[in-house]
């Protein structure tokens, strides 16, 4: 377990928000999945899977349905929409606005982010990240990345550091003083990461290997959890790059 400080947000959420490095087995999954329980508070939490970044969202709530059934927790919705007017649609609203713990999912952070992006569910999230001290916002794999306020969305392994392979576009901007990188060791995307903190020394870069979480606490205090590994890199005191 290693704890590390953040820079602090302009508003000090009192949610907690636990981005995932994706990408775990089952029995692993469990290990995680507990301890975003725990984060809670509660002795019964209501769990809600987003799974709009997937273009498989039955096969990913089944894998969350059964892993959280298995720990005993059967309170458990899903939201799934393919069109922006899903993002306003009082039903999968107030199934956010029941749950303890909110996870989402994997796929293509693009899509959350164009599906999600100045809708209804997506002020419901940050309101409730905000203010709610027993809220739990977790991210795995797409559902990580976009959590930051600019997030990564192309240049993997050796060609993240040709000129024009980086891409990098707004996210949903639960967190504004850092980048996340997930399936970090497993795909080789040091070289990505370090070249997105160059693009903005004032953020760091945080990478996520896969079974691998950071719970991050009042926006400024970050714990590492799971058996993979986390690596931070910090370009505050880059003096010059071309």
């Amino acid at each position: 377990m290693l704890n590390f400080i953040l820079q602090t947000m302009k508003k000090r959420p009192k949610g907690t928000l636990i981005p995932m490095g994706g990408g775990v087995d089952k029995e692993k999954k469990k290990t995680i999945m507990c301890r975003l329980l725990d984060e809670t508070q509660r002795r019964k939490p209501k769990i809600c899977v987003v799974t709009v970044a997937t273009i498989e969202p039955d096969k990913e709530a089944t894998a969350y349905r059964d892993c959280f059934k298995s720990l005993h927790k059967n309170e458990f919705s899903v939201v799934h929409f393919t069109q922006r007017s899903g993002a306003n649609d009082p039903k999968h609203l107030e199934k956010v606005r029941k749950a303890d713990l909110v996870i989402l999912g994997g796929g293509d952070q693009l899509r959350l982010s164009n599906l999600m992006g100045g809708t209804a569910l997506m002020n419901l999230l940050m309101e409730r990240y905000l203010n709610d001290n027993k809220f739990v916002l977790a991210g795995s794999s797409a559902g990580a990345t976009a959590m930051s306020g600019t997030m990564i969305i192309a240049g993997d392994g050796d060609r993240s550091l040709i000129k024009g392979e980086l891409e990098l576009t707004s996210g949903l901007n639960f967190t504004d003083t850092v980048f996340i990188d997930t399936h970090f060791t497993e795909r080789g995307r040091v070289g990505r990461l370090i070249q997105t903190v160059t693009h903005n020394p004032a953020l760091l870069g945080i990478g996520l290997g896969e079974d691998t979480g950071a719970i991050i606490k009042a926006g400024d205090k970050l714990e590492v959890i799971g058996s993979g590994l986390m690596v931070v890199v910090d370009g505050h005191e880059i003096s010059y790059t071309n």
